[in-house]
């Protein structure tokens, strides 16, 4: 009885065995044995390179980065985060393989891009694409893939930027790649920090948040994006002294041409500190009380200058009803009239 009843037991197994698999493969398996490394970023050099750019310039960053902070809270609700959406569904996630298994494709702004997992030191890390026909008419590649006969709006692309993650879904790099690597046409760098501006995925496929949280991304690190970018050519012309470039990008020795640690927490931080020094009154301004201030003297030479003290009062009304009609002028708020006060 006992020997008959061996063979369907064994199947069974083996059969809950390939479904524990399928459903929990990914978050049983490939979890434990990830060991990202540690990101480690220098707050004061960070935030000397943060300095060169304008105030608009950070804070459209920092707006992007509060999205990032956004779908991280939202995701995290149900235990959740952005390398979970883009491989949900997928079960087991194989090396090498795409996720998702077709790439994410938008047909209006020619925007592509995937996730796979084969480095150390990380989970895994998304490649960010932009194909011809959603660049600027004057961008041509200066090489393009032997597969081409000629560049096409579909056929000829450029790599972006790599977003590097680790095993809680937080982003922890970004690096440039050889030509080889994604099998992309060559563009120069001018030409890739342009592009940048149009990559949006404008629909939801595989997931809404993700494809908002790799825009509001490409928006936060935008300064360290460009220079990866340059960075990639300045490297690989120093590599290939004397070799033509057309043989230094399909050296295979030469996989990762560029990379910096990122974190979005202390960019952030940064450029809160950046924006709170410039748009903040100097702390070194005298106050002047209101009562002994001359009335010629703007509102803006105050310390803690209070923007509703602003408005302007209408030009008819005096200072006091007691005020004769004929002498109103005189009795005018000047200092806050609205041609006097200074705007900073």
């Amino acid at each position: 009885m006992m020997k008959n009843l061996r063979m369907p037991i064994l199947v069974n197994c083996i059969g809950l065995l390939v479904l524990f698999i399928c459903l929990f493969g990914y978050q049983g398996i490939e979890k434990r044995r990830v060991r990202s490394r540690i990101v480690s970023i220098d707050e004061s050099v960070l935030k000397n390179e943060l300095m060169v750019c304008s105030t608009k310039e950070l804070q459209r960053m920092l707006s992007a980065g509060e999205e990032i902070l956004g779908w991280n809270a939202i995701l995290a609700k149900t235990g959740s985060h952005i390398v979970d959406k883009v491989l949900e569904g997928h079960g087991v996630c194989y090396e090498m393989d795409h996720y998702p298994l077709e790439d994410t494709f938008d047909q209006e702004t020619y925007s592509q891009y995937y996730y796979h997992i084969h480095r150390g030191g990380e989970h895994g890390h998304f490649h960010l694409f932009l194909r011809q026909g959603g660049m600027e008419k004057e961008m041509v590649p200066l090489f393009y893939d032997t597969h081409n006969e000629t560049p096409s709006d579909i056929d000829t692309y450029a790599h972006l930027i790599g977003i590097s993650m680790d095993e809680k879904g937080r982003p922890q790099s970004l690096f440039t790649t050889n030509r080889w690597v994604t099998g992309e046409d060559w563009y120069q760098s001018n030409d890739v920090k342009k592009m940048v501006d149009h990559f949006h995925i404008t629909h939801a496929h595989p997931s809404f948040v993700v494809n908002r949280w790799l825009d509001a991304m490409l928006a936060l690190f935008r300064l360290q994006i460009n220079t990866l970018i340059d960075q990639r050519d300045v490297i690989l012309h120093a590599y290939g002294k004397g070799i033509p470039l057309t043989k230094v990008i399909e050296d295979h020795k030469l996989e990762i041409i560029s990379e910096k640690e990122i974190s979005v927490e202390t960019q952030i931080k940064m450029i809160k500190e950046i924006l709170s020094e410039r748009l903040s009154p100097s702390r070194d301004a005298p106050f002047i009380p209101l009562v002994g201030q001359n009335l010629g003297i703007s509102q803006s030479q105050r310390l803690g200058f209070n923007s509703i003290e602003a408005a302007s009062y209408p030009r008819d009304r005096s200072d006091a009803d007691g005020v004769k009609d004929q002498d109103a002028d005189e009795g005018k708020n000047q200092v806050l009239n609205h041609e006097r006060y200074t705007y900073f």
